[in-house]
């Protein structure tokens, strides 16, 4: 079942670390702090993705990379690398897309040593098997936590990501302004449910459109929670089995045929598929009802990705109060972004933090 989590706000604190601290009013401890921006980094090159020097790997690269950290399943994370270390759902994602398997399973839990640096694999709670890491210096100590793609709020189908302490952050911020403060994740099920429910009723077939890796996959165990039968483009299979296998429970499901207007909506069940298979769907089947599920809901525009369609701002990236939330709590002495814009990196500044946007 789930459940939302109760807000944490705790007063941010920034130690000096010498005389060239300065004073900077902060909305975030509503009080005068005391800062530095004379901070050590550990040596990283950012390029298209991230490379550490010392531990001779990338996180992340968009392109192909001899050795690479991948944080999921995500084609625009999956490169066909000469050698990817990756959590063991991820693992399968990135055999099904690239093809290869010259790979390293790290284990949730598990320590990687590489040359001078230990790596550390911890949950993202953004789909099945992402992950974040924390790089540690052997000789300094020095900690640098990347989150790759991550969400702190609930989900039926992937970990909840906890907040990792360290000096250097380099995160995510794809829903970095503040309007995007998502509602809570139970209030968007109950409005799902609720939509889904009045369309059946109304002699009409409900079609539930996120993306084929992660969303479809949330949406099918919510509906199959909420005691509906489910059908799914068969775009979305493999990477479901792939989630049944790592013992996620989607419920009883049947894929739809090549042919979308050869599935009867007289059983009642809730169709689900990627956003871009919606127009044929609909055009197969004229008695749908279209809903996506977009963080990018929160703005409005996301309806008029489908025809006759609305949206729920269902996300499985952090918003901005995670994103606030998990800075507050890592206490970083500099932080870097990437994806979305510089925006949330300029708001931290304000807020007395050092930070900078790396670029997407």
């Amino acid at each position: 079942m789930l459940t939302e989590r109760r807000r944490y706000t705790p007063r941010l604190m920034v130690r000096p670390k010498s005389s060239q601290a300065v004073r900077r009013r902060s909305p975030i401890t509503s009080g005068w702090m005391q800062l530095s921006f004379d901070v050590p980094v550990m040596p990283f090159r950012y390029e298209r993705g991230m490379h550490l020097e010392d531990a001779g790997m990338w996180l992340d690269p968009h392109t192909r990379r001899p050795v690479a950290y991948v944080s999921h399943g995500h084609s625009d994370h999956c490169r066909p690398h000469g050698h990817a270390f990756v959590t063991a759902e991820t693992a399968d994602f990135y055999r099904l897309r690239t093809g290869r398997s010259a790979l390293t399973v790290m284990n949730i839990g598990e320590t990687l040593t590489r040359g001078l640096q230990e790596v550390d694999v911890f949950p993202a709670g953004h789909v099945l098997g992402s992950s974040q890491v924390r790089v540690r210096d052997l000789a300094t100590g020095h900690r640098l936590v990347y989150t790759g793609d991550f969400k702190l709020r609930p989900s039926l189908t992937s970990p909840s990501a906890p907040v990792l302490e360290c000096e250097t952050l380099v995160m995510e911020c794809t829903y970095g302004a503040p309007r995007f403060t998502f509602p809570p994740t139970e209030q968007v099920v109950t409005e799902l449910i609720a939509w889904v429910g009045s369309v059946i009723a109304s002699g009409n077939i409900p079609v539930v459109c996120g993306y084929a890796l992660g969303k479809a996959q949330e949406a099918m165990a919510i509906l199959h929670q909420a005691g509906h039968l489910v059908a799914i483009h068969p775009s979305i299979e493999p990477y479901a089995e792939i989630y049944t296998r790592h013992g996620v429970d989607l419920g009883q499901y049947v894929v739809m045929s090549p042919d979308p207007g050869s599935l009867s909506g007289s059983d009642g069940r809730v169709i689900v598929c990627p956003p871009q298979h919606a127009r044929s769907i609909r055009e197969a089947m004229p008695r749908t009802r279209m809903m996506i599920l977009t963080g990018w809901a929160i703005d409005g525009g996301a309806p008029g990705r489908l025809p006759m369609g609305t949206a729920l701002p269902l996300s499985d990236h952090a918003g901005f109060d995670d994103l606030v939330e998990y800075v507050q709590r890592a206490r970083p002495k500099i932080v870097y972004t990437v994806h979305g814009n510089g925006g949330f990196a300029q708001h931290l500044r304000r807020q007395g933090i050092e930070a900078h946007h790396l670029g997407a």
